[in-house]
């Protein structure tokens, strides 16, 4: 079973698998996006999301800069890059950082990170005439390793911490104050998970949680990481 890694550590799709806006994949020959698009800042780090063998690692034309891993069955590549960090023929192992994202290539308009899978055989790519180039879904390999709500921020998470059901129910249904807080700003007196968490696990008070211009920031990293000067897609 394909378990993939994410490539960036803060998770926001700007543009997933097989959409065709504005007929733009579509004038390029195939049937919509051929991987999926991760939000990353310029110099984001980025990370190998499975172990292999660096087969390219430099320019690429309209895909900027880019970097392709390949094992015997498959191969995955990261376009749109600051700089490389491996060279062709290097091994690599999940996880390790291969690159910094950008905005170099031909087809891009902002720094993210367009994510490519791949299968192959002797090292040919399969399937060239599904309409993706080859390329076909990851999603299932990212749900395979993290679950089906992989593409969710920290909070959602829990920023990694152990779940503690009674700090989140108290939270949730005991907290008068809170409730009152809501209901006189006129919003719902129950949270969802990605606040609740975000003030029992992230250390974020209260009115950073409920202020729309915050998300941002409170959703994907905790108060400590920001204070420490971590920054939301970045590093």
């Amino acid at each position: 079973m394909i378990k993939l890694l994410l490539p960036v550590r803060d998770i926001f799709i700007t543009q997933p698998f097989g959409v065709n806006y504005l007929n733009f994949y579509k004038n390029l020959g195939m049937k919509g996006h051929n991987g999926i698009d991760f939000r990353a800042r310029r110099g984001c780090p980025i990370l190998a999301t499975h172990s292999g063998i660096i087969i390219r690692a430099g320019q690429d034309g309209g895909g900027g800069i880019v970097v392709e891993i390949a094992t015997d069955t498959y191969k995955t590549i990261y376009y749109h890059l600051l700089k490389v960090n491996v060279k062709t023929g290097q091994d690599v192992k999940a996880g390790q950082i291969i690159a910094e994202a950008d905005n170099t290539g031909k087809y891009t308009t902002g720094d993210h990170l367009h994510f490519g899978f791949k299968f192959i055989e002797n090292g040919k790519t399969l399937n060239k005439d599904n309409g993706y180039n080859g390329a076909v879904d990851p999603t299932p390999y990212f749900a395979n390793q993290y679950g089906k709500f992989w593409d969710r921020p920290a909070a959602y998470h829990r920023y990694g911490r152990k779940q503690e059901w009674i700090a989140e129910w108290k939270m949730r249904f005991k907290n008068a104050w809170l409730h009152r807080q809501l209901i006189k700003r006129g919003l719902n007196p129950i949270l969802g998970i990605e606040p609740i968490n975000a003030l029992v696990y992230g250390g974020w008070d209260f009115e950073t949680v409920i202020n729309p211009a915050m998300y941002g920031q409170w959703a994907y990293l905790k108060k400590s990481q920001i204070q420490a000067g971590k920054i939301p897609f970045l590093k």
